[in-house]
């Protein structure tokens, strides 16, 4: 069975089309499925949109958090949630194409988890530049504390086997989850690769994402990363 978990903050203008969209390509892969929609914390009428879907896409599932808002919590609520063997994670702004969905399934006969990437050859980000240099940067500081071959940890759009959930412990309460799932899953021994994504201006709507803001928790993650690593 395969699980698809998107956190939603405030995403109503954009959820009506990309769950349809979602709802189609798993529909093709002829496997059941399931569509597990965090809405945290939402102040819009995401609450509203959902409930209307839910009436034609039985396969979804909402759940609904009124406390603690952020990625990480969110993102951590939909994994015990799952109750398929394999996870999928994107974002819930349009900047990912359920479409290359199927892309992600097929890698996964050969790997443990299939990291997304803007960066991998054929990869694209439609990013302001200074973006792009702050988080290129940041990357490049995990996967050389580290040692993991993935050159895109903070794009959220990846697909695992929920073996890996049941071996980690995540603690991040915000997009910190992002770098801290792969760097958990390499260090636990599981066999990581990235494929390319094309990865989009959101729909409409504002990014909560700052990377300035966010750094200290990357740094905070990548250091008990490279604890873990030391210790062993």
């Amino acid at each position: 069975m395969h699980s698809l978990v998107i956190p939603a903050h405030n995403e109503a203008k954009n959820l009506q089309k990309l769950l349809k969209k979602a709802y189609s390509v798993l529909k093709k892969t002829k496997e059941k499925f399931e569509i597990i929609v965090v809405n945290d914390n939402s102040t819009d009428n995401s609450d509203e949109i959902l409930k209307k879907l839910n009436e034609k896409i039985k396969e979804l599932r909402i759940v609904t958090r009124t406390k603690n808002p952020g990625a990480g919590y969110a993102i951590r609520e939909g994994l015990g949630k799952v109750r398929g063997d394999i996870i999928i994670t994107m974002d819930g702004d349009l900047s990912h194409d359920p479409a290359e969905i199927a892309n992600f399934l097929k890698f996964l006969k050969n790997y443990d988890m299939i990291c997304g990437s803007r960066y991998a050859k054929g990869g694209k980000a439609e990013m302001t530049y200074s973006r792009i240099l702050v988080s290129r940067l940041f990357n490049l500081i995990f996967r050389k504390l580290i040692g993991i071959p993935v050159k895109d940890f903070t794009s959220g759009f990846r697909a695992y086997k929920a073996k890996i959930i049941d071996k980690i412990e995540l603690k991040s309460k915000k997009f910190g989850i992002f770098i801290e799932i792969p760097l958990k899953a390499h260090l636990a021994g599981f066999k990581l690769t990235e494929i390319p994504i094309s990865y989009h201006e959101r729909g409409f709507g504002k990014s909560n994402l700052n990377y300035f803001k966010q750094g200290p928790e990357y740094l905070k993650v990548a250091f008990e990363a490279l604890k873990i690593k030391l210790t062993k």
